[in-house]
């Protein structure tokens, strides 16, 4: 994954099944903060024990300025439709 890939994200729902929001990826690093998914209103990173592969993303078309870590192993690279 790099800069400008999308990426789907599970949300939670407390009523029916799970939602996945499109994410695009702004970048990747390694980190123990990131948020836990599936993703929790309101959306909190969090401190972890390790040091993992994460991807910063922004959430298309909900708020698009606020950039929130993610661990990289519980993303959905979004298939391309061609």
């Amino acid at each position: 994954m790099k800069f400008g890939d999308y990426v789907e994200i599970e949300q939670k729902r407390y009523r029916g099944r799970n939602e996945m929001y499109s994410h695009k990826v702004i970048g990747c690093l390694r980190s123990n903060y990131y948020v836990n998914v599936p993703v929790i209103y309101p959306i909190v990173e969090e401190y972890h024990d390790d040091v993992v592969d994460v991807v910063a993303c922004i959430t298309c078309g909900v708020d698009e300025r606020t950039v929130k870590r993610y661990k990289k192993s519980d993303v959905k690279e979004e298939t391309k439709d061609l």
